[in-house]
């Protein structure tokens, strides 16, 4: 195994990324993902689509993918700002962002609820793709589409800068590597997660993976209201409404005709609406109701404590406002499951 110092300069680490355990297990790690890292090429799930990273749209290296780049550019300094008071200090590096502008598939339509839209944090890169059509000649607003490309890459740019640990355990080919801690949420060496799954068709949640998801697409449609505020961008008339209410987090379930179950197979226009649907259920609402729950009078000093811990990894002011108003070890009370046996956090 190679010692971790010998690899500072091929090492890539987000800037919340820890690696644990002895020294000698860092440095095998540290070469793996130094490795998986090196070429920040098209993600894993980007088959049959043309991609151009986000620094070459932004550059104007793909005029015709129409997204609006004054708008995508003054979002993305919003994004920085906001985060840098919260604790990150960089986004996800924009040649690391891969952003599908057309598709081989018949009826593609692309946007946040795409198939397999997302970041790997393994090779520290995104799949983003442009909302609309992406096979024919059919485009979407340019104006509609920065926004949801904003939301994305907010949102992607979030996970990249989350607290995460990873560890080497012992595994039947030697040796195997683990994320133990992402956010708000812990998992041991052997998969099993801090909190337990949310009972089906709960309202709220107490699920860490869903509230770490969730928060981190509040705060990304959240910077994407403020781009379209700074920018003058009101809703739209017909259909593209529902896509600006989902990208600037003012979706309703009003607006949701799809049904909450598995969407259907695809990627065209009802597809991408059933995603929606499913996410807004499965996430958006659950998350909304815990913080409703857990702190009535300001749901939004809640939401900011669970964002900042998220960033930093630290669970002290998120633990001790949980105790304020549930009493001692709230957290534990809260989310942990009966099975997990590791320390209590915070």
């Amino acid at each position: 195994m190679t010692d971790l110092e010998e690899h500072p300069a091929r090492l890539l680490l987000a800037p919340g990324e820890r690696l644990a355990g002895p020294a000698a297990q860092r440095g095998a790690l540290a070469a793996w993902l130094a490795a998986v890292r090196a070429d920040p090429g098209p993600p894993p799930g980007s088959a049959g689509l043309t991609l151009v990273t986000l620094a070459g749209l932004l550059a104007g290296q793909h005029p015709d993918a129409g997204v609006d780049l004054d708008i995508l550019s003054a979002g993305i300094a919003i994004a920085a700002r906001r985060y840098a008071r919260l604790g990150l200090p960089a986004l996800l590096p924009p040649g690391r962002a891969w952003v599908a502008v057309a598709s081989a598939e018949p009826g593609a339509h692309g946007g946040f609820h795409y198939p397999g839209q997302g970041y790997r944090h393994w090779q520290m890169t995104a799949l983003l793709t442009r909302h609309g059509p992406l096979s024919g000649p059919g485009r979407s607003d340019p104006a509609l589409a920065a926004l949801d490309l904003l939301r994305g890459y907010a949102h992607d740019s979030l996970h990249y800068g989350s607290y995460r640990t990873y560890r080497v355990h012992p595994a039947p080919a030697g040796y195997g590597i683990a994320r133990t801690r992402y956010g708000v949420n812990f998992r041991r060496p052997d998969g099993r997660a801090y909190s337990r799954p949310d009972p089906p068709g709960s309202p709220s949640t107490r699920n860490l993976g869903t509230i770490t998801e969730a928060a981190t697409d509040r705060e990304a449609t959240r910077i994407t209201r403020h781009a379209a505020r700074t920018a003058g961008i009101p809703e739209p008339a017909g259909p593209a409404a529902l896509t600006w209410r989902d990208a600037t987090g003012r979706l309703t379930p009003a607006d949701l005709t799809a049904p909450a179950g598995d969407p259907p197979a695809g990627a065209g226009p009802a597809g991408h609406h059933a995603r929606m649907t499913r996410y807004y259920h499965a996430v958006t609402a659950p998350y909304t109701a815990l913080l409703a729950e857990l702190s009535p009078a300001d749901p939004a000093a809640l939401h900011d404590l669970i964002i900042t811990a998220t960033i930093t990894g630290s669970l002290t002011s998120l633990c001790r406002a949980l105790n304020r108003q549930h009493g001692p070890a709230a957290f534990t009370r809260l989310f942990k499951a009966p099975a997990w046996t590791a320390p209590r956090p915070g």
